[in-house]
């Protein structure tokens, strides 16, 4: 009878705390890794800042430069959406190409994580995509109001990236190979970006 009042008791304590226990319950923000940030650590370099402008969604209007030196009259339409990442200390935007009539085996599916490391003064970079399946990774520098991106490319050739033109609605955007050891560039991919509404 005694082990039974024990028992009896016990729960009865048990019993007794689950509201306390609730009370101090921690909860975490929703979806806390599925959220999209749109804006930078305070403690974050400001050198950040030039690329911070971008996060949202836009809508990228490429065309391409043919081998005779024209630039061809077709324009490839993708989504790029940019936000924060590494808790506001980094940024990554997305890449996905939306024109239409393209096949899923044509269609760029990609990704860049971009941090600022203030001790080299540039930026690291890198890019994956579902296509080339590698990882191409860049240095940058901010150079006046543009992005100055350089390194190898997926598939191994050396490439310049510029980010330029920034307004709050619309930025530009170029690629350039080199087929001289970097002495001249050459200008073979451009973009148009406009902002979603």
């Amino acid at each position: 009878m005694r082990r039974y009042i024990v028992y009896i008791f016990l729960i009865l304590f048990l019993l007794s705390l689950i509201p306390l226990s609730a009370q101090h319950e921690i909860k975490l923000p929703p979806e806390p890794f599925t959220s999209v940030q749109k804006k930078l650590h305070p403690d974050a370099p400001p050198e950040t800042k030039l690329l911070s402008q971008l996060f949202g969604e836009w809508d990228a209007y490429q065309v391409k430069r043919n081998k005779d030196g024209s630039w061809s009259s077709d324009t490839t339409h993708s989504a790029w959406r940019w936000y924060s990442i590494l808790d506001g200390h980094a940024i990554q935007d997305d890449w996905i190409t939306i024109s239409p009539g393209w096949t899923p085996e044509r269609k760029i599916v990609g990704t860049n994580i971009r941090i600022y490391n203030a001790k080299e003064k540039q930026w690291h970079m890198a890019w994956i995509d579902k296509t080339n399946r590698r990882t191409a990774t860049f240095t940058a520098k901010n150079e006046n109001d543009t992005v100055i991106m350089s390194g190898k490319n997926a598939m191994g050739r050396d490439v310049k990236i510029t980010f330029y033109n920034f307004t709050k609605e619309t930025f530009d955007w170029k690629q350039e190979w080199t087929f001289d050891g970097g002495q001249s560039w050459v200008e073979v991919t451009k973009m148009h970006c406009k902002r979603k509404l």
